[in-house]
């Protein structure tokens, strides 16, 4: 079983907007795979599967609230994807050093980047390989010197950030709210940006894992 950890230290950046992506992704090419949540008192990612079944999307994506990294590992899957608690540091790193790779989501402000660095910087410290460790760029503006400076920035701290950024749109709301994921919104373009951000974390696990 190989395991995506999307994590963060601050609520609000992206965790499980992501984790419902990859896992989309992955579910979509055969995998099995599940989201193991561990914010147990929110339970976003349990939430919104059980909302995904009930519109009947496919492919179906299982989600469990867990709050033990050994428990949510057993079973007989391709994937697991963490869905972390915010300000949980040991649960954090735990869950860090169980997968194979780190996704912190982050915003273009230095109120997101600057605490976010920080926490890499941090699983940097207890052991985690900054290889896998990559930034993605959340809820976007439409400017484009915000968003480099801002992949500049992830990159002077010595961390990768990948190309494709998700800007802040309407529909991808919309898509949430009824059970589906980034890259299955009504609009193609839309689609097609979230497939390919999701084809760089498809390939930076396969750099890692091959």
């Amino acid at each position: 079983m190989l395991a995506i950890a999307c994590l963060s230290q601050k609520g609000g950046v992206g965790k499980s907007t992501l984790a419902r992506l990859i896992a989309q992704t992955y579910a979509a090419g055969g995998w099995q795979v599940k989201i193991a949540d561990f914010n147990t008192k929110q339970k976003t990612s349990v939430d919104w599967a059980a909302l995904r079944m009930s519109q009947n999307v496919e492919p179906e994506i299982p989600a469990e609230a867990f709050t033990e990294v050994a428990r949510a590992t057993k079973g007989d899957l391709d994937l697991i994807v963490f869905d972390g608690k915010p300000d949980s540091d040991t649960q954090t790193l735990r869950l860090a050093q169980s997968a194979e790779l780190t996704i912190i989501p982050t915003g273009v402000s230095a109120d997101d980047l600057v605490p976010q660095i920080r926490f890499a910087q941090e699983l940097k410290k207890h052991g985690i390989d900054p290889r896998k460790i990559l930034f993605v760029l959340n809820k976007t503006t439409d400017s484009t010197a915000a968003t480099t400076d801002a992949r500049n920035f992830i990159a002077g701290a010595g961390f990768r950030a990948c190309i494709t950024h998700i800007p802040n749109k309407t529909a991808f709301v919309n898509a949430h709210n009824s059970g589906r994921t980034l890259a299955e919104t009504d609009f193609p373009s839309l689609n097609e940006r979230s497939t390919a951000l999701a084809n760089e974390i498809v390939e930076a696990l396969k750099e890692i894992t091959e």
